[in-house]
C-alpha cells in the first residue's frame, strides 16, 4: 500500500488528477512492456466514497501469462491538498478515511 500527498491550488490539483484519471480510463485494456515481458493492463472507474471536496477511483489490473495483480487507486482533494491511496482493495477501503482525516486534522 503507498499514500502520497500533494499541494497545490485547488484547480491545480483538480484538472490535473482529472487529466490523469480519465486518460487512464479512456482506453480500458492496454498492453506495456517492462524489459521483455509484455504486461496485459485493464482500467475500470470505480465509485469513491464521499470523503473530502472531490473524489477519483479506479481499479487497475495487472497480467502478465497466469498470474494477475488488482490495485485499487482512490484520490480525494481537499482543499489545496490531494491524497492518492494506492494498494490492494481492501486495504485502500480500510484505510482511506485515516488518511483522509489526518490530512483534515493538520490543517
Amino acid at each position: 500500500m503507498a499514500e502520497e500527498l500533494y499541494g497545490d491550488t485547488a484547480a491545480k490539483l483538480s484538472r490535473g488528477v482529472s487529466r490523469i484519471f480519465d486518460a487512464m480510463i479512456s482506453c480500458p485494456t492496454y498492453q506495456i512492456l517492462v524489459g521483455s515481458a509484455s504486461v496485459d493492463m485493464g482500467t475500470e472507474r470505480m465509485a469513491a466514497p464521499p470523503l473530502g471536496d472531490e473524489q477519483w477511483s479506479q481499479l487497475l489490473t495487472y497480467s502478465v501469462g497466469p498470474q494477475r495483480s488488482v490495485v485499487q487507486q482512490t484520490a480525494i482533494r481537499i482543499a489545496n491538498v490531494l491524497v492518492i491511496v494506492s494498494g490492494s482493495p481492501g486495504l485502500v477501503d480500510a484505510h482511506l478515511a485515516q488518511a483522509v482525516d489526518k490530512v483534515q486534522r493538520t490543517r
